[in-house]
């Protein structure tokens, strides 16, 4: 039951304080691709951490790395001892009840969410492409016919972009095509997914705040990333220069598309100041194993100073 503890105190942490400090992540000049490797590894820590612990409770004996931690802390593991056994047997069951509930609201709100995005999609490919043309060198972008200048990605297999005549007369060759290269980033990286996912978490735990912060946060983060993408395919300026153009255009964005966001203020400083580092995938492999162990530890610490709490009080 210890090791259950540590993790459960753990998740809790992660749950709790991680939001504050992703969100600062996300104003600072950290890598966007670093900053979303962080807000989607504390969501799977605390997934990983409560299903361990539920799992750890309804363990026959002693699970696998209990006693190293019983070790650490026997004070605790002592006073858990004297405890009579339908405790663990309730907390166990609790725990099995929870997990149960949680996986059917999971499905629940992620089968209703598939559900829109294909009918999304499937308009798009049976109507977007009727009043649309396409180019023979960007087969996977749509033009639509309108004034103002828009565009966003619709994922699928194949994925495309649809884009509006006014992104064209507004903008020069080299800015549509970071435009372009925004969209594209935005389905190479799968971040219709990513937000998915997002939404769907926040339906299913509304009161935790990791889950609850996370859609709004990660679509400013993943919309940093893809100007990053489209600034190595032409330049900051450009996308710079592309992103403040567009950012009058008062064209409603169709639901479960990504296109060019919001936060201009944020987005322009970013460009200015983003840093052009060459290792990015160990960068996000690295925070994302901080994102885990740190929380693990800090509950190691807790569980270790309130057994010595109770300690010092069986004493």
């Amino acid at each position: 039951m210890t090791l259950a503890l540590i993790l459960l105190v753990g998740a809790a942490l992660v749950a709790v304080l991680a939001p504050s400090v992703l969100e600062r992540m996300t104003l600072s000049a950290m890598r966007p691709s670093v900053v979303l490797a962080s807000w989607l590894a504390s969501m799977a820590s605390v997934l990983f951490f409560g299903c361990s612990a539920v799992v750890i409770l309804f363990w026959p004996e002693h699970a696998p790395a209990e006693g190293m931690i019983d070790t650490i802390v026997r004070c605790l593991s002592a006073v858990q001892h004297t405890a009579r056994p339908w405790i663990g047997e309730s907390l166990a069951a609790a725990g099995i009840v929870t997990v149960l509930a949680l996986a059917a609201r999971v499905v629940f709100f992620a089968r209703r969410q598939s559900t829109a995005r294909a009918q999304m999609q499937d308009f798009h490919r049976d109507v977007v492409a009727i009043v649309a043309r396409r180019e023979p060198d960007r087969g996977d972008v749509m033009w639509l016919d309108h004034p103002l200048p828009m565009a966003y990605s619709v994922s699928g297999r194949p994925g495309f972009v649809v884009a509006t005549e006014g992104l064209s007369s507004s903008l020069s060759s080299v800015e549509r095509d970071a435009v372009l290269a925004h969209e594209r980033a935005h389905l190479s990286g799968h971040h219709h997914r990513i937000v998915s996912i997002c939404d769907v978490l926040a339906k299913v735990f509304p009161r935790v705040p990791l889950f609850a912060r996370a859609p709004g946060a990660v679509k400013t983060v993943i919309e940093l990333a893809a100007d990053q993408q489209a600034a190595k395919a032409t330049s900051p300026a450009v996308v710079s220069s592309a992103l403040a153009a567009v950012a009058d255009a008062a064209l409603p964005q169709p639901a479960w598309t990504l296109g060019l966001g919001n936060d201009t203020t944020l987005r322009l400083w970013r460009l200015r100041v983003a840093p052009q580092t060459r290792y990015s995938r160990l960068a996000c492999c690295a925070a994302a194993a901080v994102t885990i162990t740190l929380p693990a530890f800090a509950a190691l610490v807790v569980v270790l100073v309130f057994s010595t709490a109770a300690c010092i009080m069986v004493a």
